[in-house]
């Protein structure tokens, strides 16, 4: 409670003023001084010191502060503390041990950060302690989660750190902790010796379009590939990597998948990732895509086709040659199509 030797906005500027400081500890002579503009009134009054350790004793009560057991300057009328000490000041001391932890040179600039949590902090030390083990990471390249697992114990880690400021440039990176991101694979069979591939979206058709292809040795497939539906998007990075074991796509990737709106979009969302990595062009599966335009149209009224999804990738004559199928606000499965269509298309 405020003293009536002092007045409450006296005592809260003397509080605020000593937060400012950002020292743990802080000598009587910092103290007069920040009090005398606290309370500039008081200035060579007789009651100035008792004011003081009045408005200290108050500040102690609030837990704002601490004084001395022992350690008093007697040679005034009441003894004031030779030091008060700040626990909000060591809470933050704490709380940014990161800015003296021994960091290795590469990770130097975690000390400059101006927040970290303690989570965050334990696992970059996690990382101090791996590239201090591996003599800045000087060991066999693995993919990220093997990586992960060795230095957290958590697979998933660096996923999560990969998405934060903790990663770019001068900062974390995959390369310096030795590891790679490899895409998901994607499922394919080898049906020949072609360099083409044909990507299909649903697992049926890709059945079924492996055993017809298998049957014929006449044309440029050489597999077969399932693009898992909606997730081929973030499959595309592998037609680079691998596909059934023929290592990067040399040839043409040929997509065909449902003609509906989802089916468009995972279609052109694929290509524009594709073109995004540099890797070879998705094109439409052409004369599958028209096909489909003469089947039976199922879900009539039922489909929105207003965003109108993927016109641009499929290319205006196809998009006009399956017209009646929006029109009708319909759709068609890949699976409506026969065989020996895949079969004959193949042969083009």
């Amino acid at each position: 409670m405020t003293s009536t030797l002092t007045r409450p906005a006296e005592v809260n500027a003397l509080a605020d003023a000593l937060a400012r400081t950002g020292s743990v500890r802080v000598p009587l002579p910092q103290v007069w001084t920040l009090w005398t503009t606290a309370a500039p009134r008081l200035i060579g009054e007789a009651i100035q010191a008792a004011a003081l350790e009045a408005a200290l004793r108050d500040l102690e009560s609030r837990g704002l502060l601490e004084m001395p057991t022992t350690a008093w300057d007697t040679s005034t009328t009441p003894p004031l503390p030779r030091s008060v000490t700040i626990p909000a000041a060591r809470r933050a001391l704490r709380a940014k041990q990161w800015i003296r932890f021994p960091w290795r040179h590469e990770l130097g600039w975690i000390a400059s950060l101006l927040t970290l949590s303690d989570a965050r902090l334990r696992e970059l030390i996690a990382v101090n302690e791996w590239l201090a083990h591996t003599d800045g990471g000087k060991t066999e390249v693995v993919p990220v989660r093997y990586r992960s697992a060795e230095i957290f114990g958590d697979e998933k880690c660096l996923d999560g750190m990969a998405r934060t400021n903790l990663f770019g440039p001068g900062r974390l990176s995959f390369d310096l902790l030795a590891c790679v991101r490899i895409p998901p694979p994607i499922p394919a069979v080898v049906v020949g010796a072609g360099p083409d591939i044909l990507v299909v979206e649903n697992s049926d058709t890709y059945w079924v379009a492996a055993d017809t292809l298998r049957n014929s040795q006449t044309h440029r497939v050489g597999a077969v590939a399932w693009g898992c539906g909606n997730a081929f998007p973030s499959q595309v990075a592998a037609l680079g990597v691998d596909i059934g074991g023929r290592g990067p796509v040399t040839g043409t990737v040929w997509y065909w998948g449902d003609l509906d709106p989802a089916g468009l979009t995972i279609a052109s969302d694929a290509a524009a990732a594709a073109a995004a990595a540099g890797l070879p062009d998705i094109k439409p599966a052409a004369a599958l895509w028209a096909a489909m335009a003469e089947r039976p149209v199922q879900n009539i009224g039922n489909v929105d086709w207003s965003a109108i999804p993927g016109r641009g990738w499929l290319g205006e004559h196809l998009w006009q040659q399956t017209a009646t199928v929006r029109e009708t606000r319909g759709r068609v499965a890949q699976e409506s199509i026969p065989a020996h269509v895949l079969a004959s298309w193949v042969q083009i």
